[in-house]
């Protein structure tokens, strides 16, 4: 991610990041919205987007809200998630193809 954002801010661009499928389940939602404040962190100045895929599972889409994850996407639509995420000032996407 160091390296994507790096470029992004040497080339002036506006990245689009976007997880391996099922990420919430192999890394946790903890690591992926400490990864994402980090790189807020490190890269004030470039205006990323991060999604967090989250599979199938409603479970790992709340647990990386409650964390502090911004985007996330979802193997299937799920109404449910999508209104807690907007209630929560984040948002559920479709993931990129």
């Amino acid at each position: 991610m160091k390296a994507a954002l790096t470029a992004a801010r040497d080339t002036g661009q506006v990245p689009l990041l976007v997880t391996p499928e099922n990420a919430a389940a192999t890394y946790g939602a903890g690591y992926l919205a400490a990864l994402q404040d980090r790189a807020r962190e490190e890269f004030p100045d470039v205006a990323f987007t991060l999604i967090v895929d989250c599979g199938d599972t409603p479970g790992y889409a709340l647990a990386c809200l409650r964390a502090g994850v911004t985007k996330i996407s979802m193997a299937k639509h799920n109404d449910k998630i999508a209104d807690i995420a907007r209630q929560m000032g984040a948002e559920l996407v479709r993931r990129p193809t």
